[in-house]
């Protein structure tokens, strides 16, 4: 697809918007499955909102999950345009699509050791299993959403890693 085709902050957008849904379904289903409808938006919510390291579980504050819940798409929304500059940069200059990966398994690294951090600070109120399961579908379903509208950047004929040559060897060959 040209980029004369579409806008990359609309792409950006739909592909943020698909992570935080996802994100958002998972916390919901997870929660109600346990119980307690609303459980992670609102123990994250208290936490950021309120600096409240030791938020109640039992007592749901809407105005907090409301904002959370706000917090939580623009979050994914600037996520999303970001991931979909990266692609369309490494559309460009094949040579970026090894930096796009690790940069994704960087970034996941970085959420799930806040996350643990967080975990630990709470006193486990915040479930760890939960955040880090609905941020890997998250990035996951984003990732899926980009590649099918990008094919040409997962399909070049050579590996992931041999976009670049090689360094010129004693005697002026290159391998």
């Amino acid at each position: 697809m040209h980029a004369q085709d579409h806008s990359t902050f609309r792409e950006g957008v739909v592909t943020g918007l698909l992570g935080a849904i996802v994100v958002a379904v998972w916390y919901f289903v997870i929660d109600s499955a346990g119980g307690q409808p609303f459980h992670t938006p609102n123990v994250l919510g208290k936490i950021l909102f309120r600096g409240d390291l030791t938020p109640g579980v039992h007592h749901v504050v809407p105005g907090v999950v409301a904002g959370f819940t706000v917090l939580h798409f623009i979050g994914y929304i600037l996520l999303g345009a970001l991931l979909a500059l990266l692609t369309h940069t490494a559309m460009r200059d094949l040579s970026l699509r090894m930096g796009v990966w690790i940069g994704l398994v960087c970034a996941f690294c970085l959420v799930a050791g806040l996350t643990y951090m967080l975990a630990v600070a709470t006193g486990e109120r915040l479930p760890l299993w939960s955040v880090l399961g609905g941020s890997f579908l998250g990035i996951a379903v984003m990732g899926w959403y980009l590649l099918r509208r990008h094919p040409e950047v997962r399909d070049t004929g050579r590996p992931l890693g041999d976009e670049v040559d090689g360094p010129p060897h004693p005697g002026g060959r290159t391998v």
